[in-house]
């Protein structure tokens, strides 16, 4: 092997200085910041998105299920209408197989009002969250209404 001399004297060193490197840092971060405001604001968006598409689910399936009764039934028992849509308010219970389990997050309130002149029901669902949850922070509106009208037919 040979020897190898190395010049302790030389000027010509290849490395960054400290400064150099704030500098590169401080510039790499400003150019991330909005890169990572932009995923969280994506995030958000699909969360609210995704809560609002489960809070009108929610509005819409007692409509469609009193639609498919029938409004004789449905005037009949007008007090209580069925067991799984009661008339009022009602915690939603969420056990995973019928609904998502952040179904469980909301609270859902029917009210029917009976128009014997136009012999149809009008069905007005509520839905909300029930309290201080995570839903309540993702979801931007307070609450979702659907409205149905179920007509006697002829």
């Amino acid at each position: 092997m040979g020897i190898v001399a190395i010049n302790m004297n030389s000027k010509s060193t290849k490395a960054f200085s400290l400064f150099e490197v704030l500098i590169a840092s401080t510039v790499f971060t400003i150019a991330l910041l909005p890169i990572l405001w932009s995923v969280n604001n994506y995030n958000r968006s699909a969360m609210d998105a995704y809560y609002e598409f489960l809070a009108l689910t929610l509005a819409k399936e007692p409509v469609e299920v009193f639609r498919a009764l029938g409004y004789d039934w449905l005037v009949a028992n007008s007090t209580n209408p069925h067991p799984d849509f009661p008339s009022g308010e009602k915690q939603i219970s969420a056990d995973g197989e019928k609904y998502p389990v952040e179904a469980g997050a909301f609270k859902r309130k029917i009210d029917l009002k009976v128009m014997p002149e136009q012999k149809s029901i009008l069905v007005t669902v509520t839905v909300y969250p029930a309290a201080q949850t995570r839903v309540r922070a993702w979801l931007s509106g307070t609450e979702i209404v659907h409205k149905g009208l179920v007509v006697r037919k002829k």
